[in-house]
């Protein structure tokens, strides 16, 4: 484990140092999650997850939401059930 002293600038951004973001494969353009718990704050890589079912198999973005190929699938099915411009009865 690394241990880097950094200033958060005034806009709140910290730099990740080269050497950190080269062994975690954060490099630019990859998003990364940052969660905080009673420890302190974590910056982990994104790994993309199904906003319904939360697998981690085979998932795209769909207009901003995470969504597996399974639940895209099932999300299909019920437009085509109903029918095109037809609300459920």
């Amino acid at each position: 484990m690394q241990t880097v002293v950094k200033k958060v600038t005034k806009s709140g951004a910290v730099t990740l140092p080269r050497g950190i973001r080269q062994e975690t494969g954060i490099l630019p353009g990859v998003p990364v999650d940052i969660e905080s718990d009673s420890r302190g704050i974590h910056i982990l890589k994104h790994v993309p997850a199904c906003f319904h079912c939360g697998s981690v198999d085979d998932v795209k973005e769909v207009l901003g939401v995470e969504m597996c190929r399974e639940c895209a699938g099932l999300v299909k099915e019920v437009f085509e059930e109903y029918g095109t411009g037809q609300a459920a009865e």
